[in-house]
């Protein structure tokens, strides 16, 4: 992903969420991770648009 991309997804992130890592799900597709304030993980699919631009969505 491009710094353009991740800073899209941060953008879309609810306040204090912070990126904790981003893969390549086995089913396919980009999963990232995040961690909130309390310490606890959330996870989001990510998808594209036809310009490239990525939107999250809760897992």
């Amino acid at each position: 992903m491009t710094e353009k991309q991740i800073k899209q997804i941060e953008s879309q992130l609810p306040q204090g969420e912070k990126i904790d890592r981003m893969y390549t799900a086995f089913e396919g597709g980009i999963r990232v991770i995040t961690k909130n304030t309390d310490g606890y993980e959330i996870r989001y699919n990510v998808s594209f648009d036809a310009d490239g631009n990525a939107s999250i969505k809760r897992f």
